[in-house]
């Protein structure tokens, strides 16, 4: 008698702990497929248990090293040139000042950070480091105590530094006091044009619509020339010789003594 093989059926797959989907259990994850979740969401399928175990484990471990104690880092402003430290072991040393903004507000407060560079660190910022230099600094940071001007000993902070870095002064930190002015000059250009404009009004008002009683929108012009197009709004920065203009000219169109269409006011009041 032949004897037929005998097939085995295809093994079902063994669940394990490693078999559920790591996009299911935490939707937060690096995978690139998009999730609606966040992290504490419910989701189904995964053990609350084994999600609250890896949601609260507990943290790795380091070896304690002097070079991590304390380790910070600023960003900010030098104040002031590096000056030498007379140190007493003959180290070659150098400090100085560190501003640094609380925020990046341009009305922010600041504070200041003694900055101390030893060895290589302050050869280099006496070759590089100047007053306004924007940078990045890492190292230790300790404290001081310093009499102020009363007497009365105050405790400061300063920071050994162990690395710096310049900062490229980028559109959001830099230049608040760049900004600032940018934003002055364009204020005072358009002031300059404002003013400009209103002598060219003044010189032919005709040429121009009286919009001051027909506004149906405050945010409308008071005035509009009838072939540039050219707006004027009165304002309450206005010197005073715009208003005294005005009145000289509603005077003068109130009494019937336009001139016409080719009419000028001629007589200009301007206040010293």
């Amino acid at each position: 008698m032949k004897l037929k093989p005998f097939i085995f059926p295809k093994p079902f797959p063994i669940p394990s702990l490693f078999s559920f989907s790591m996009q299911r259990c935490f939707p937060f994850s690096t995978s690139s497929t998009p999730s609606r979740h966040s992290f504490d969401d419910v989701v189904p399928g995964c053990s609350a248990v084994y999600r609250h175990a890896l949601k609260f484990q507990r943290p790795a471990t380091i070896r304690w090293s002097p070079r991590l104690e304390n380790t910070s880092s600023f960003i900010g402003s030098i104040t002031r040139g590096p000056a030498r430290v007379n140190s007493k072991t003959g180290k070659f040393g150098v400090h100085t000042l560190l501003k640094v903004r609380r925020s990046n507000q341009p009305n922010s407060s600041s504070f200041r950070l003694l900055l101390m560079m030893w060895n290589s660190v302050a050869e280099l910022a006496s070759e590089h480091l100047k007053p306004n230099d924007f940078i990045y600094v890492s190292g230790s940071l300790g404290s001081y105590t310093k009499p102020d001007v009363t007497g009365i000993r105050r405790l400061y902070y300063k920071l050994d530094v162990k690395e710096f870095k310049f900062v490229a002064q980028s559109s959001g930190y830099q230049g608040h006091k760049k900004l600032e002015s940018v934003k002055a000059e364009a204020g005072i250009q358009s002031n300059q044009n404002r003013l400009y404009l209103w002598q060219v009004f003044f010189a032919n008002p005709n040429e121009w619509w009286d919009q001051r009683k027909h506004k149906f929108n405050p945010k409308q012009p008071d005035f509009k020339h009838k072939d540039t197009g050219e707006v004027l709004w009165l304002s309450k920065y206005d010197p005073p010789w715009v208003r005294r203009q005005l009145q000289l000219l509603d005077s003068k169109s109130a009494g019937g003594g336009s001139g016409g269409h080719h009419s000028r006011v001629t007589t200009w009041v301007y206040d010293e």
